[in-house]
Parts: structure tokens; C-alpha cells; sequence
């Protein structure tokens, strides 16, 4: 690796998606390629990790970080090399493409290109966010049951998988749930139970969904293992790697991601102006 190469820490997540638009005639965008465009170039995350002087895990977290942001799965997360999904490859459309459909909306604001631009426009403000919470799954509200105290709030994760959330009928109302709001599911990896089989004795308070691991990063002591679920959202769980060979967590075998409702933290981009029905 070259002395320009260095590794960095720090990665501005819109660099995923490819070049910063308004870079100066001659002058190379900030950043380059993103990192999505680099992995489907060189078919490889560590390759394009070192194109691009990240170090693996980070290119790992910012990637895993927009296919859960995303409308749809950005990733078909084949372990040491993910690829991008047919919808990520229509996300990596070249700079020329982006001025066209920028004069197309400059020409008809109302029509097909100004849909494509809020969409975009959208989700790299969903990457900008910042929250520690390694776990930020962009959802759909399906339902909302509430009592008096306390509501249950289905959430759609896309290809089957739900996730039900426990919050106060009071966060309900504020945050303006109902079925069809968008908003973000933030979750520890920390409180997200890995199991080799589907548990016995689980109910509705503890989420059980099914998937495949297909990342795993260990330290010394402690690791970090990464479940595909099927609609292509990617739930990362942390343990000690004694409970992992303990269970028998690994790489490409099925496992269940068990997560307790009531540790689930919703969030959405804009309150409503006014509260939900109760």
C-alpha cells in the first residue's frame, strides 16, 4: 500500500454511494469512487477497503450500515466478499447520469426524476444520522396496538421479517406511529441474543428471526457475529467468544436473532404535527 493509502478511521458515510456532485472542474471528487462502487469493481471488500485506505472492519460497518438504511437491501453479504444487490447496482449510477436526471428535474419538477431525487435525497440523510446504537434498521409501522400505558408497534423489515417494539402509548402518540409511518429501529448489538436453533419458550416479548451468519469478528475475548435475515437486513450481536463456540455459532449456518421488544428504541426524521389516534 502506498504512502497515499494510509488507513483511515473516519469515513463520511455519503462515500458510499459513489462521488460528491459539485467537485471543481479538474479537480477529483473528495473521495473518490465509493466504497459500494469499489466492492462491485473489484468483487472484493478487502480489496476495496485498501483501494481506498479504510481499514476492512470499518468498510465492513459503513456497508452494513447503509444496507440497513436502505428501502431495500444493498448487499447479498457473502462473507468475506459482499456484493451488491441488483438494487445497489441502480444506486451506483455515474455523475453523468445524476446531471441528467438533474436537468430532467430542473425541466419537469413534478415528474418521474424529482420522485428519484427526494428518494435519494432521503436516504443520504438517513446516512448521515449518528447514533451508537450499531443496529439501525429502517422500517415500516404495520400496526399499532395501544392500552392505556403501554403500545406494541409492529414494525415491517422488508421480505417477511417483522419486529415488534415495546414503547409507551405516550411515545407512540409523540412520535406519530401508525401503520404505514417510516421510522428507524435502533437496537445494541449487545441485546441481541444469537442461537443456533429456533428457542423454545419464547413469546411476544422477545423477537425471534431467522437467518444465516455470514460475517464473524472476534478479539481475544469478545466477538461479533453477523446475521442475514431474508429480507437482506443485517443484524450484527455481540458475545464472548466462549459463548460463541459455546453455542456453536458459525460462519454460514443458520441462526436466530432474539431480541426483547421492549429493548428496541424507535425513532423517525420528523415528528408529526399532530398526535396519532388514539
Amino acid at each position: 500500500m502506498g504512502p497515499g493509502n494510509r488507513l483511515s478511521s473516519v469515513m463520511k458515510q455519503t462515500d458510499i454511494t459513489g462521488p460528491v456532485l459539485g467537485a471543481c472542474p479538474g479537480r477529483p471528487a473528495r473521495f473518490g469512487p465509493g466504497l459500494l462502487e469499489k466492492v462491485a469493481e473489484l468483487g472484493s471488500l478487502r480489496d476495496a477497503a485498501a483501494t481506498l485506505g479504510l481499514e476492512e472492519r470499518l468498510a465492513w460497518n459503513y456497508l452494513v450500515g447503509a444496507n440497513n438504511l436502505s428501502d431495500q437491501p444493498l448487499l447479498c453479504a457473502l462473507a468475506e466478499n459482499p456484493a451488491p444487490t441488483p438494487h445497489a447496482q441502480r444506486l451506483l449510477g455515474r455523475t453523468e447520469a445524476l446531471v441528467l436526471a438533474f436537468e430532467d428535474f430542473l425541466a419537469a419538477p413534478g415528474g418521474g426524476a424529482f420522485n428519484q431525487f427526494q428518494l435519494r435525497h432521503q436516504f443520504l440523510r438517513r446516512l448521515e444520522a449518528r447514533t451508537s446504537a450499531r443496529n439501525q434498521l429502517y422500517c415500516r409501522v404495520h400496526s399499532v396496538l395501544r392500552e392505556r400505558v403501554n403500545a406494541v408497534v409492529t414494525l415491517e423489515l422488508g421480505g417477511g421479517d417483522r419486529l415488534a417494539a415495546h414503547i409507551t402509548t405516550h411515545s407512540a402518540e409523540e412520535l406519530g406511529l401508525v401503520a404505514g409511518r417510516a421510522c428507524h429501529a435502533l437496537i445494541d448489538p449487545a441485546w441481541v441474543e444469537v442461537r443456533p436453533d429456533s428457542p423454545s419458550g419464547w413469546n411476544i416479548r422477545h423477537n425471534c428471526l431467522r437467518g444465516r451468519v455470514v460475517r464473524c469478528v472476534d478479539d481475544p475475548v469478545d466477538a461479533e457475529v453477523a446475521i442475514e435475515l431474508a429480507g437482506g437486513r443485517i443484524v450484527l450481536a455481540s458475545m464472548t467468544r466462549a459463548e460463541m463456540a459455546e453455542k456453536g455459532i458459525r460462519l454460514g449456518q443458520p441462526a436466530h436473532a432474539l431480541i426483547q421488544a421492549s429493548q428496541i428504541i424507535l425513532a423517525v426524521d420528523e415528528p408529526c404535527a399532530g398526535k396519532a389516534p388514539a
